[in-house]
């Protein structure tokens, strides 16, 4: 973590910041006026060259109707800057090594394409942020020669790439120095000003000086209201005006679970965790995969199982309190890897009645007060393996999850508010009788409402 040292931000462009502006703009949309509040986001994440066989922000706008009908609210667009050329990674690059802050990968498309994929998705009524990647440059990044006193230094005098990896593809910027701060800062509000996003997540944000991200974002927050998901998950990111993180350790205890060397103790402390160290209103993503996991990990139906495993997987990331997350290609079991430095080409007509099953789960999610706002009450760890927990909100019966982990048959015991009861299962419709325990299939779920 590089030591940070407070100044004054200087909110102008400076003198030899590269990060040019095109002389010609896309016409300006007016500005629609708000981001959806926290609770009531389910994000997509889009890696633009792989969406589409075209890979291109054009392409992506046919395929909006279906997001939508998904149920999803808000893209989440992967860097989408000219990937650097020297020291790169593989065929493509990564998009990670972002050459020109201001600039679009012309593979993508224009600038004018970009702002008709903003305006295709407001037009939906739909929400866009994109990727901000503000830790590193690409090695070919103008900034390296105009500006080389904007990186750190190792002992030699030479740039740097960020302490403790292998990312030989960036160089590491210094947030020590008061011209680079302001010139991060005005490349934000490029993409706000000139296509109205409605906000960012923010790559390595905990590598990054948290009160560079305080002015930074409430500097943006002067021009219109933003939605700010940060990759960390230190509470002291939401101090910096972030309104999302990344809920990495009830992830990580969901994997155990699945894989076999967890309980539902695991997740229940995992989560009992998060409230004593966040504040009331933080809000986490909840997933079971994404660019990262994907890549590095394995896909979902790898890392919980089988492709029941991931439904289940996501039933319980859907239904902790948190912003459900989706990454381009899991709604259809896309069976690769997708490597951050190739292409795929995703096939979207395989699986659609996995894509229905995700379909349903969201329009039930999106139809719930008590999985967007409610409290999430009693967590049961009678069961090893079966995740039994119940979301309550005021004035609304309360919601009931029992999701089976294991790929075997389970017997489990029930709370009492479970037991002797017919019930119903909020998504699949199916009739339920219980007693005192319950006997579940490998991966069985169940969300059901309990009357008071």
């Amino acid at each position: 973590m590089k030591r940070i040292t407070p100044v004054i931000v200087a909110l102008v462009c400076l003198t030899g910041f590269q990060c040019k502006q095109a002389s010609k703009q896309a016409p300006q949309e007016k500005q629609i006026a708000t981001v959806p509040a926290t609770d009531d986001v389910v994000m997509y994440e889009v890696f633009v060259r792989n969406f589409t066989p075209e890979g291109t922000f054009n392409a992506i706008i046919p395929q909006l109707e279906r997001l939508k009908k998904l149920g999803v609210n808000v893209l989440w667009l992967m860097p989408i800057q000219p990937t650097g050329v020297e020291n790169k990674k593989g065929t493509y690059g990564s998009p990670y090594a972002v050459q020109n802050y201001t600039e679009v990968n012309p593979a993508y498309g224009t600038k004018v394409d970009f702002k008709r994929l903003v305006d295709s998705v407001h037009a939906k009524g739909m929400y866009i942020i994109i990727d901000e990647v503000a830790n590193h440059t690409a090695w070919d990044c103008p900034w390296v020669k105009e500006h080389p006193d904007w990186y750190t230094h190792d002992s030699t005098g030479k740039i740097t790439v960020p302490a403790g990896t292998d990312w030989t593809d960036v160089a590491d910027l210094n947030y020590d120095n008061p011209d680079l701060r302001a010139a991060k800062i005005a490349t934000l509000k490029y993409w706000i000003d000139s296509f109205n996003i409605d906000g960012y997540r923010c790559d390595v944000a905990e590598w990054v000086g948290y009160d560079w991200w305080k002015a930074c974002i409430d500097t943006l927050r002067i021009i219109r209201p933003v939605m700010m998901l940060a990759e960390g998950a230190d509470p002291k990111l939401y101090d910096s005006g972030f309104d999302m993180t990344y809920g990495w350790s009830t992830y990580s205890a969901m994997k155990k679970l699945w894989g076999g060397k967890g309980t539902t103790a695991t997740i229940d402390s995992s989560y009992k965790e998060e409230l004593q160290k966040y504040p009331a209103h933080y809000h986490h993503i909840r997933f079971i995969t994404n660019h990262d996991e994907n890549s590095w990990d394995g896909l979902p139906q790898m890392k919980f199982g089988t492709l029941d495993g991931s439904k289940a997987a996501f039933i319980t990331a859907m239904t902790l309190p948190g912003v459900p997350l989706l990454y381009n290609g899991q709604e259809v079991g896309y069976p690769t890897r997708i490597n951050l430095f190739e292409k795929y080409t995703i096939d979207w007509s395989a699986n659609p009645e996995l894509q229905q099953w995700y379909s349903n789960a969201l329009a039930f999610y999106n139809s719930s007060d008590v999985l967007r706002r409610g409290t999430l009450d009693q967590f049961s760890t009678e069961n090893k393996s079966v995740l039994i927990y119940e979301r309550a909100v005021l004035g609304k019966d309360p919601l009931w999850v029992i999701v089976n982990a294991a790929n075997e048959e389970v017997t489990a015991k029930l709370p009492a508010a479970l037991q002797n009861k017919k019930l119903a299962d909020a998504i699949s419709k199916e009739g339920i009788a219980t007693e005192a325990t319950m006997k579940l299939r490998p991966y069985e779920y169940h969300i059901v409402s309990v009357s008071q």
